[in-house]
Order: C-alpha cells, then structure tokens, then sequence
C-alpha cells in the first residue's frame, strides 16, 4: 500500500507532528507516513523503520481514514473489568470484621477465604490475585497472620495465660550441664 502524494499543508502538519513528539514509537509512525508520501511501498517502509509489513499498512489506513490524530499508537481496550462497585464496598467493609461474624470459620481472613466469601456474597468469582490487588488499592497489606491470644485472654478471666509469669521461657530454668567459660568457678589443674 502507498500514498497519493500529500498536500502541502497536510505534509506540513505531519512533518510538524514528526519533529514535535518525544515518544519514539509516535515519532516511527510519523515517518512511515512520510516515507508513503514519498512513493515507497509497505514493505519497503517495513524493512527501514524494522517494522512488519502488516504494521505499516495499519498505520497507512488509519492515517488515511483518521487523519494525524490516528497515527499515534494507541493500547485496546481490553475486556471490561469483572470486579464492580458493589464488590469492593463488599471487600472494604467485610475486611474490617471478624470472619466469624459473617458465618466464615476462620480466625482471620487470607485471600483465598475472601474470594470464596465475596463470590457467594456477591456473585463475582476472581482470581486470589485480584482480591490481593484490590486489597492494596484499599491500603491493605496481605501478610501471614500473626497469632495472638489478647482476645481470649481478655474474654475468659481463667485462661492459662493470665497466670503470673506465663512468659517466662523454659530455657531460663533448665539446669546447666557445662559451666560456661565467664562463669565464677575456677578450674583445677
């Protein structure tokens, strides 16, 4: 494919737009149409840009049915998002709460409980990935739990951990075998 030669003003405008961009990409696109309007064919503008052929006859057609503003690259669309509004309030308010409270038997929540939890909730089934995402968009981090007992100790009055000296290590009480070499005792010869 090639160009009928351009006009002087939408030469101009092109040559304008080539020396004005800083995206490289931009810049190639630019001289492809430049290099039509000169004569030469799309597969010989694709051997001196090291472009495919399919490449430079894409650009040639938007050019010529979308004008200068078509030229610069542009990425799809791509698919609608699955996740909607409803669905994140779900995960914002639901992570705030104990599991438990919202019939899931679990002390915390980890990615895979809240994919299971917000698809039966709301309907919309995603990847652990996605909750882990939407998590961090929300401040949230994803980490291993950390297992604590302040909440049982504060609940039952008699629970073992309440006792006095409950943190006291085991290391602390057992018996020396060797004495250490700081120790106070001398040795014998």
């Amino acid at each position: 494919m090639t160009l009928d030669p351009l006009a002087p003003d939408a030469l101009a405008a092109v040559a304008a737009a080539f020396n004005a961009t800083e995206d490289a990409e931009t810049r190639l696109r630019y001289q492809m149409v430049l290099l039509a309007h000169q004569g030469k064919a799309a597969p010989e503008i694709a051997r001196l840009t090291l472009r495919g052929a399919d490449t430079v006859v894409r650009v040639l057609h938007r050019y010529t049915s979308g004008g200068l503003a078509a030229v610069p690259y542009r990425v799809g669309p791509g698919p609608s998002p699955t996740v909607t509004a409803a669905w994140r309030a779900e995960l914002v308010r639901v992570i705030e709460v104990d599991p438990r409270s919202v019939r899931v038997p679990s002390a915390v929540w980890t990615t895979r409980l809240l994919a299971a939890y917000l698809a039966g909730a709301t309907g919309v089934a995603v990847s652990l990935e996605t909750v882990r995402r939407h998590l961090h968009a929300a401040d949230y981090v994803c980490k291993r739990p950390t297992w604590t007992l302040k909440r049982k100790a504060e609940e039952t009055a008699d629970y073992p951990g309440n006792a006095p000296g409950w943190k006291r290590s085991w290391r602390w009480h057992r018996p020396r075998l060797h004495p250490s070499p700081t120790s106070s005792r001398t040795s014998r010869r």
